[in-house]
């Protein structure tokens, strides 16, 4: 009896033990931060090592609790830009282990300098609204879409393709066009000097090369965003990797597009410099009739640490690219006929397709940035950049007011590039030079190149010194140098022998210059821009356990030149026009406790004119009554942050004095009979909500939705200056669009999206998106009669579900993704945006129409 009360006392006890451990639960907590700056990191992950379905990720307080089943265990943390970390758990019979503070190390070697130049926010403290992308994302969505179209889960954005080319896009923010939007590249603004604008196809290869984007709406935090009107979208692109690897990538869409990256990291060598390189060829047919692609793309940051105090870092990246375009707009009929992927701008020609609209551009940056630790309190970031650009476009000209390229149409509406050539090689007109000489055999219209160059160059520095634990002051001063060069040269003379250019319409006529131009020649346009800008600003901060504000104030001059060596035979450069501007602006953000915040920013903007309204008329005479923009805003702002869920919700006042813009600027004119316009003095009221909610339902399930609703109007009538297709001025006319709805943007945006991790390797991501009380874009010319002021077309509200899923995977030992996204899966016919007629309807509205159902496949290694 005895030996067997043994025995099962024993066996008791050894199930007890077994039971103990497979049952019993630990509970592993702690927080994790950053070892460069201590700053909290959300979002980590942090799992079991031998079972990485196990797992949770870390709260906006960098908190952590995982309860282990079995010890000893190992957890593994990993955080996008940081190095993995593994921590064993030894065998302990305590219930719960508390690890403490975890710091994780980053994988960027300058990442936190470069956010301080580009005035890069804290989403949780800075009083202002902010949204941010990862670089994750950017990798599973993006596709072949181009650049911008990333942002549109944002609330108040409205990125979308203009006429289908690759790279060709447009983004508006707040119902603000991109012209009136900061585009920030790590902290130097790359919107252009001349007229603000963004061209996207030049930053093809950015995409693989981007680390982060932040949109800032409004007035923003940013010191160095003048034209922020709309808002700022921060761009920071990857830096030197402290660890070696590398990636290869390769990517196609269901149109036949392509996409092959490489990059490569040496980590930090044995000299102290570390190396990441990245390059990509993108080619393709295009979505679009004639949108073919072929584009190189390259960046290579290198960076060394200089004892304690010291780091250098250099950044070279570029995209030089061809790509046919889309820029005349389709009408309801066309679309009905042809198909959304219609284009009225090419044909063929002995079996060789012509695209009359094509571009071509290569617009390199470098910077060279140095870091100081002054001391313990004070730290100087300076960027020396410099960033040429050479290119241009496809043009045509047609002789003496004869019909255009794009009058000549075969069947198909395509255009008749025979009948061209037979036009040019077989009409018996003649022309009489002048000088006695008539001549005949030139050619009635031609192809030219707009050919664009330019040198950009500056320097940014910015002194960060902290006077103790709750006051900074941010200090800095920004100059800019800016020279263009425009020039029309003649591209194919289409079966003629040469081109005449009289010189009508230039200022000091012909002079001794031939008016016989042949291949190669300029004609029509030789003139530039000489652009001078100095900026100082500053910003004081404050911040305590609850309270967050800022007071920032700034002031800049911008001088303005314009050389022309075709108006002008002795005199080619304008006298010099100066311009100041300045702003001011605060924001206080407070926590009301440990999860309810609440923020206001306002500011006041006087914004100095874009140099292309500076010099409107196309000639070295200066506006005489060009005022500065003004700009008053004001936002409010709410937040909710629980461990598993977050929502915010704001609402903005921005009135606009002074606008000044150009109709139908960067467009060839179908025909003499359209004409450009030069509006200015408009005002306009934008104002609105939007609203952002996210929530962590489980560790797998993730759900999140936004909202925008707006309320955009210009608010008086105003004159336009009428202009022809050689730029002559025509007329004055009166612009009648007070109560008008600004156009090209929805009023009205939900969303919602959804990530969830099917199993440990497959993960699938939804997103929809609902467009509503979007309105065509109007033409001020259009707007001279004063009993019309109906609104301009609203294009039918649209929805759109993209699809995204990926598979991890491993191949030759080495941690793969396969990915496809299916963009528009219901196979939903919609307009993107367009140009109102004169009916408001669609029977004269012409717009473009988006893609259809497309896929997108890729396939990324890492080594």
């Amino acid at each position: 009896m005895k030996k067997n009360f043994k025995k099962w006392s024993t066996l008791t006890l050894i199930l007890s033990i077994i039971a103990t451990n497979l049952w019993a639960s630990t509970l592993v907590k702690g927080v994790i931060v950053s070892k460069e700056n201590k700053e909290i990191v959300a979002g980590a992950n942090i799992f079991v090592k031998n079972n990485p379905q196990k797992g949770t990720v870390s709260d906006k307080d960098g908190k952590f609790s995982l309860n282990l089943e079995q010890i000893p265990a190992t957890i593994g943390i990993k955080m996008l830009s940081f190095q993995d970390k593994d921590i064993a758990i030894e065998n302990t019979s305590k219930k719960e282990i508390d690890l403490g503070t975890i710091e994780l190390s980053s994988n960027i070697i300058n990442l936190e300098e470069i956010k301080i130049i580009a005035s890069f926010a804290d989403e949780e403290g800075t009083p202002v609204s902010v949204s941010t992308i990862n670089a994750k994302t950017i990798e599973q969505k993006l596709g072949d879409q181009t650049y911008p179209e990333i942002l549109k889960q944002t609330p108040g954005i409205y990125a979308t393709r203009t006429g289908g080319g690759s790279g060709d896009a447009q983004v508006s923010l707040r119902g603000f066009k991109q012209e009136n939007i900061a585009l920030l590249l790590n902290g130097i603004p790359i919107s252009s000097v001349e007229n603000g604008l963004v061209y996207w196809n030049n930053w093809i290869g950015l995409t693989d090369a981007t680390q982060m984007i932040q949109v800032q709406k409004g007035l923003g935090a940013s010191k160095t965003a003048l034209n922020s009107l709309g808002g700022t979208i921060n761009i920071i692109t990857k830096s030197t990797e402290a660890e070696k690897g590398g990636s290869i990538r390769h990517s196609f869409t269901s149109y036949g597009n392509s996409k092959t990256t490489f990059s490569f990291s040496t980590g930090i060598m044995e000299n102290g410099w570390a190396l990441t390189f990245l390059g990509s060829r993108s080619k393709g047919d295009g979505y679009v009739d004639a949108t073919y692609v072929d584009a190189w793309a390259y960046f290579l940051s290198a960076a060394k640490q200089f004892g304690k105090n010291h780091k250098i870092t250099v950044t070279l990246l570029g995209a030089p690219e061809k790509h046919g375009q889309r820029n005349f707009m389709l009408t309801q009929e066309e679309v009905d006929r042809y198909g959304v992927k219609f284009n009225t701008g090419w044909g063929s020609y002995n079996g060789v397709l012509n695209n009359a609209s094509e571009n071509s551009y290569h617009k390199p940056q470098l910077n060279v940035n140095h870091y100081w630790n002054l001391n313990a309190k004070t730290f100087l970031a300076t960027s020396a950049y410099i960033s040429p650009g050479k290119g241009g476009g496809k043009w045509s000209e047609a002789f003496n007011y004869g019909p255009g390229l794009f009058q000549f149409r075969n069947p198909s509406q395509q255009i008749d590039w025979a009948a061209v050539y037979d036009l040019n090689a077989n009409h018996t007109d003649t022309y009489d030079l002048g000088n006695g000489e008539i001549v005949d055999g030139f050619s009635k219209i031609i192809q030219t190149d707009y050919k664009t160059s330019h040198i950009w160059t500056g320097i940014l520095s910015t002194l960060e010194h902290k006077f103790n634990d709750k006051f900074k002051l941010i200090s800095g001063i920004h100059y800019r140098y800016f020279k263009s060069k425009f020039q029309e040269k003649v591209r194919d003379l289409l079966g003629g022998k040469f081109w005449i250019d009289n010189y009508a319409y230039a200022i000091e006529g012909a002079g001794e210059r031939s008016m016989i131009k042949k291949l190669g020649d300029v004609i029509n346009v030789d003139n530039g821009g000489i652009i001078n800008f100095g900026h100082f600003f500053n910003q004081l901060e404050y911040k305590s356990k609850k309270t967050n504000a800022f007071l920032a104030a700034s002031i800049s001059k911008t001088w303005y030149q314009r050389e022309d060596r075709y108006n002008y035979l002795t005199n080619t450069k304008s006298e010099v026009v100066s311009k100041t501007g300045w702003d001011i602006k605060s924001g206080i953000n407070y926590k009301l406790d440990a999860f309810n915040k609440i923020y206001f920013n306002t500011g006041f903007y006087s914004k100095a004119p874009l140099f292309k309204f500076v010099f409107p008329n196309y000639n070295n005479n200066p506006a005489i009554d060009i005022s500065n923009e003004k700009v008053f805003a004001m936002e409010a702002g709410y937040g909710l942050h629980l461990n598993k869920f977050s929502f915010k919700i704001n609402a903005y006042y921005t009135y606009w004095k002074d606008i000044s813009f150009l109709s139908k600027e960067y467009i060839q004119l179908e025909n003499n009979a359209q004409t450009r316009a030069l509006v200015k003095g408009l005002d306009a009221l934008h104002k609105g909500i939007e609203m952002e909610a996210n929530a962590q339902i489980s560790k797998d399930l993730n759900i999140g939705l936004m909202a925008s609703i707006g309320n955009w109007k210009y608010k008086n009538d105003v004159v336009a200056d009428l202009f022809d297709n050689s730029n002559n001025f025509v007329e004055t006319v009166e612009v009648y669009s007070n109560g008008l709805k600004i156009g090209n943007a929805p009023q009205f945006q939900f969303g919602i999206f959804m990530n969830s991790n099917l199993t440990k390797d497959i993960s699938l991501s939804i997103d929809w998106t609902f467009n509503d009380m979007l309105y065509a874009n109007f033409d001020p010319t259009e707007r001279n009669d004063a009993t019309d002021r109906k609104q301009s077309f609203k294009l039918p509200s649209y929805h759109l579900v993209d699809l995204h899923l990926s598979y991890n995977l491993e191949v030759f030992a080495q941690q793969a993704t396969f990915g496809i996204s299916c963009y528009n899966l219901f196979n939903t016919e919609y307009i993107l945006t367009g140009e109102d007629g004169n009916t408001h309807s669609l029977d004269t509205f012409e717009g473009f129409w988006g893609f259809k159902r497309t896929f997108n496949f890729s396939f990324i290694m890492h080594f």
